[in-house]
């Protein structure tokens, strides 16, 4: 044989030795994936519970800060997320007493009204925030 043809059957032999190793490691992903849930398919139950005991370490930084305006922030975060529309609004008018300047506070809030208000013409609530959570002033 001459080295051309053992170059192709060389290149041939290579081409099958790698798909078959695609296959082998392909096959082995898609079947631990058949047999295992992916960790975003947790259970609703977890992701609640994770939440809440969030808010309740923002409410117990507040019992003994109650000006802590981190705290605030992220205890409206949460409630956001939990969809707790008059606790998001309860926490946001205290950080806007807190820091009255703060114009991205009092629209956040004006926006929250106004989707409250809304919501209330409309007779369904609706799931959407009306904006990111207010961020630090700088």
């Amino acid at each position: 044989m001459d080295k051309k043809n053992l170059t192709k059957i060389a290149v041939i032999v290579s081409g099958f030795a790698f798909l078959a190793g695609s296959v082998s490691g392909l096959s082995k992903l898609i079947g631990s994936s058949i047999n295992e849930p992916a960790a975003s398919e947790q259970p609703a139950q977890s992701q609640d519970a994770q939440l809440l005991a969030e808010e309740k370490g923002f409410l117990g930084v507040l019992q003994r800060e109650p000006n802590n305006q981190t705290a605030l922030k992220g205890l409206i975060e949460i409630r956001l997320q939990k969809g707790d529309v008059p606790g998001t609004k309860d926490a946001l008018e205290r950080l806007v007493k807190l820091d009255p300047g703060n114009t991205k506070y009092k629209e956040f809030l004006a926006a929250l009204n106004k989707q409250i208000a809304d919501t209330k013409k409309m007779g369904a609530p609706k799931t959407a925030s009306p904006t990111q959570p207010p961020q630090p002033a700088k």
